[in-house]
């Protein structure tokens, strides 16, 4: 016979799971000695308290009791379900308690009261305040911090501040919890003031009620706030203690735009969990650094840290930023290796990235092989197709989605008239237009709007265009005005876009484009003292244009370029691939469009300002880096512009490679001498 004493000790050394509980119970029920309260409070105590414990259990244990139970044990019933799923049944407990005869402790309070802040039962917290008050505990800390919990947590930070005042036996839990409980209300101002008041009395803050603090200048886009509870936070010692406050930190200064000040932090980290890596990986997507986010992804392989789905699905969206199709399969294999749950948004997002990428017949195949598709998924693939200038394909594929009752949204008619604008199908497109008004009760929005012009300016309707803009209900923004200035432009309008381009600086006065429309304007038509006024005016407002960026994906890496950039390992190399591929394409009869070159100067000096376009250096990268025959693909930032447009055309037919290049608007399939935008882009 094992003595009272050791059996006491096993019970509370041998429950660490269910299973054991299990086996610990039999013993006692074996020995009679589930009765005798110590060791049943051993047990139910693991059952009810423990994140790994089982309530259910705990009740029928509790249940086959046949002495009544004591405080201690009718405590871990109370405070194990206050803090489970079923926080009304912790008052349910305590009620039968006092029917019991059994009275409550400064220990009990407190678990009732949490069970009253997750269930919001106001009446029921102030009765029990009231109850403490009359039994002496108003001045237990323990008590005071409840009570302050369940006031803030129930938004009554009158009666909570008042408590906090009040009571002089407040201690740095009771500061953390009113200073968390005002940043959950959206009062992070408030939380901010206790902070100062916190650090006057030399009381420090803990982990993680600076990781609150944090989170709420995180959502204020308080950057400076947030700094400064950094430096505090550097200051206790507690940013390289606290992986989680270090992640918030990380967060704050990833979601205020400072990538300097998160690259920094994430340097230091000596510690780092898949939430910092994911955190900072996204950080840099968010802004647009697609370069350092893939590298940073690669860097994290390298380490060895396993992906989950979030990380990847931000991947596989900055794949489709920069048209890094092979980096996009990588990630799409990597998602079947791991077993990932492809549900709808995964597979969307695959969709969406591989008709980005240039990738149009994965992106089908994808979309084919689904089990389940929302209005999402028919978008993605619908835009997919426009974007390539398949207009028939996209009208088909809404046939289909039709036929399947899938309910279409505005998206879907952006997608429709972007395909029939990029198709040239004019008639196809005002149906469709008046079809979501009608049929579908869609108002219309700007973007659909933008791509009625869009589509009447490529078909050169100008004055269809003009007509539609005059009697839309809504003011027309500054890019369709824009894209019609650009049409009269390429009809040889010249007077009625200049007068519109004057309009649309003062719409948007300080854009460099705007600017940039209006030069390209008068240089093509030999107007060379306005040209150099609009410069002058561009200098004079500090207004700068964006440079040409252009990237290509090789061997899964990603390289870019930038227009008349020296800056590449292998610009020598390059250089000299551009000069070949202009003389062999002149050889075969291109000749250079200099209509964009903004100066007075010599055709020669003009075709050599636009020799190295960032989407020519790609493109010669490619020519010089890839097997002969296979096909390059490149993205740029901005529109390609009309020279760029013709001499890839050329090169695709005189190295006999398929060019596939996304510009800012469309994707264009240079193949053979032709391109599938079929000169409308």
């Amino acid at each position: 016979m094992i003595p009272y004493s050791q059996c006491i000790e096993l019970i509370s050394k041998y429950c660490t799971s269910v299973a054991k509980c299990k086996q610990a119970h039999a013993f006692l029920l074996r020995t009679a000695l589930l009765d005798d309260p110590r060791c049943a409070s051993k047990l139910i105590s693991f059952l009810a308290v423990s994140p790994s414990g089982d309530l259910g259990y705990a009740r029928r244990v509790f249940a086959q009791l046949r002495r009544p139970p004591d405080l201690f044990l009718w405590n871990a019933m109370i405070r194990g379900h206050a803090r489970g799923p079923d926080p009304p049944a912790g008052l349910s407990f305590f009620r039968l308690m006092l029917r019991a005869g059994v009275a409550p402790d400064h220990h009990t309070y407190p678990f009732v009261l949490t069970a009253c802040a997750r269930s919001r039962a106001l009446e029921h917290g102030m009765r029990f305040h009231g109850e403490t008050i009359k039994a002496g505990l108003d001045t237990d800390v323990y008590v005071l911090n409840a009570l302050l919990q369940f006031y803030t947590c129930c938004g009554c930070f009158g009666a909570a501040h008042q408590l906090f005042d009040g009571n002089p036996h407040r201690d740095v839990v009771s500061w953390n919890v009113i200073m968390r409980g005002y940043v959950l209300e959206g009062c992070s101002e408030r939380a901010l003031h206790l902070l100062e008041g916190m650090k006057d009395m030399g009381i420090k803050p803990d982990d993680v009620t600076l990781i609150s603090l944090v989170s709420a200048c995180s959502g204020s886009g308080d950057l400076d706030r947030g700094r400064s509870l950094h430096s505090y936070a550097s200051e206790l010692g507690l940013v390289t203690k606290s992986l989680n406050l270090g992640n918030a930190i990380l967060d704050m200064y990833c979601k205020c735009g400072d990538l300097e000040s998160a690259q920094g932090l994430f340097n230091e980290m000596e510690e780092r969990d898949l939430l910092t890596w994911t955190t900072m990986v996204s950080g840099l997507a968010k802004w647009g650094s697609f370069q350092e986010a893939l590298a940073l992804f690669r860097s994290m392989q390298r380490n060895e840290v396993r992906p989950d789905e979030v990380i990847l699905v931000t991947m596989l969206s900055v794949c489709a930023h920069m048209g890094a199709l092979d980096q996009g399969k990588y990630i799409h294999l990597l998602m079947d290796r791991q077993g990932v749950n492809r549900d709808v948004v995964i597979e969307t997002t695959l969709v969406d990235m591989y008709a980005k990428c240039g990738g149009l017949e994965f992106a089908v195949q994808v979309f084919e092989e689904m089990r389940d598709r929302n209005v999402f998924t028919w978008n993605a693939v619908i835009g997919g197709l426009a974007m390539h200038g398949h207009g028939r394909r996209a009208l088909e594929l809404f046939g289909r989605m039709n036929k399947e009752r899938i309910m279409p949204d505005d998206v879907t008619f952006i997608g429709l008239l972007s395909a029939c604008s990029h198709a040239g199908m004019v008639d196809e497109g005002l149906k469709y237009f008046r079809m979501m008004k009608e049929v579908y009760q869609i108002r219309p929005r700007m973007e659909h709007y933008g791509c009625v012009v869009d589509m009447l300016c490529r078909a050169r309707l100008l004055q269809d265009a003009l007509a539609f803009m005059e009697s839309m209900p809504i003011r027309p923004n500054v890019v369709m005005w824009a894209g019609l200035i650009g049409a009269c432009r390429a009809a040889g309008d010249i007077e009625l876009a200049e007068r519109l381009g004057q309009r649309v600086i003062e719409l948007e006065p300080d854009v460099c484009d705007r600017y940039v429309m209006l030069s390209n304007l008068y240089a093509g038509a030999r107007r060379w003292d306005e040209a150099s006024k609009v410069r002058q005016l561009m200098r004079a407002k500090g207004i700068e244009k964006a440079p040409g960026i252009s990237w290509i994906e090789l061997n899964g890496t990603v390289q870019e370029f930038v227009a008349g950039d020296r800056s590449h390992h292998q610009t020598e190399q390059i250089y000299m691939m551009v000069e070949e591929m202009w003389h062999r394409v002149k050889a075969a009869g291109h000749v250079t469009s200099t209509t964009d070159v903004l100066f007075n100067i010599e055709e020669e000096e003009k075709e050599h300002s636009l020799f190295f376009h960032s989407e020519k250096m790609a493109v010669a990268f490619g020519l010089m880096s890839s097997a002969p025959g296979s096909p390059i693909r490149i993205t740029k930032n901005l529109r390609v512009c009309g020279d760029c447009h013709s001499f890839l055309k050329a090169v695709s037919e005189v190295f006999g490679r398929e060019i596939i290049a996304r510009d800012r608007s469309r994707f264009h399939h240079f193949r053979g001498g032709l391109c599938s935008c079929n000169d409308f882009w």
